[in-house]
């Protein structure tokens, strides 16, 4: 496990040969201000990219309409949902639908036992979502403004605060912040497992080609 980031990271998106993160720092007079780097695997480095490369791979090319209606466009996460579609999170549970052209279709507050949904990762037209508060995973669909599907519960013997979901090829990637381990659902049969243990609490998890990410309170770390 190597560190590759020690500062504090506000956003990360991975992409096919990397990352994309934001990063907070602090100008000559101590004010706070945000940054945007790519970090590239191959060459092991990191360089600065404009804003508006960060927003359009996280929101696409619409990202100014998308950008429009949320305001806030660090704190939350964002995904593809759909043809043209843009699906947005934030940690009060507050869920946004975008369609083709960044038109906003539908807005809600997505809750689970009274409790807001965090993070997503989209699987067909239905996203996942962390449950924090209820120690659960969530599948929420847009179409019926509904949750229809839910993983753990409060007692917290299978995930133990779980605060991101990260879905590649069958697999959803769980970062579980309180019990310091990333935790696995295989999606074709629902089934659980642990993938990995750590010493400190994980804020995320993530695949880029072929390397493996984790977000620790250190830093960010490739396995």
């Amino acid at each position: 496990m190597e560190c590759i980031i020690q500062s504090v990271v506000l956003d990360i998106l991975p992409h096919a040969t990397g990352f994309i993160f934001a990063e907070m720092s602090f100008d000559p007079k101590g004010l706070e201000t945000v940054n945007f780097y790519s970090y590239e695997q191959e060459k092991r480095d990191c360089f600065p990219i404009t804003a508006r490369t960060y927003l359009t791979h996280k929101f696409g090319e619409d990202y100014r309409e998308v950008v429009d209606e949320i305001g806030d466009f660090i704190s939350c996460d964002a995904a593809p949902l759909g043809k043209n579609g843009t699906a947005v999170v934030f940690e009060s549970g507050a869920m946004y639908i975008f369609g083709a052209g960044g038109k906003l279709v539908w807005h809600g507050n997505v809750f689970y036992r009274d409790c807001p949904v965090r993070d997503l990762a989209v699987d067909g037209k239905n996203v996942w979502c962390a449950v924090p508060d209820c120690n659960a995973v969530v599948c929420f669909s847009p179409a019926e403004s509904r949750v229809t599907l839910r993983i753990g519960g409060a007692d917290g013997a299978t995930f133990d605060q779980p605060v991101s979901v990260t879905k590649h090829g069958d697999m959803l990637y769980v970062a579980n912040r309180h019990g310091k381990k990333v935790r696995t659902i295989r999606l074709s049969d629902l089934e659980v497992q642990d993938l990995r243990r750590f010493r400190e609490p994980v804020h995320k998890f993530f695949i880029s080609g072929e390397y493996q990410y984790v977000v620790l309170d250190s830093g960010v770390y490739q396995l």
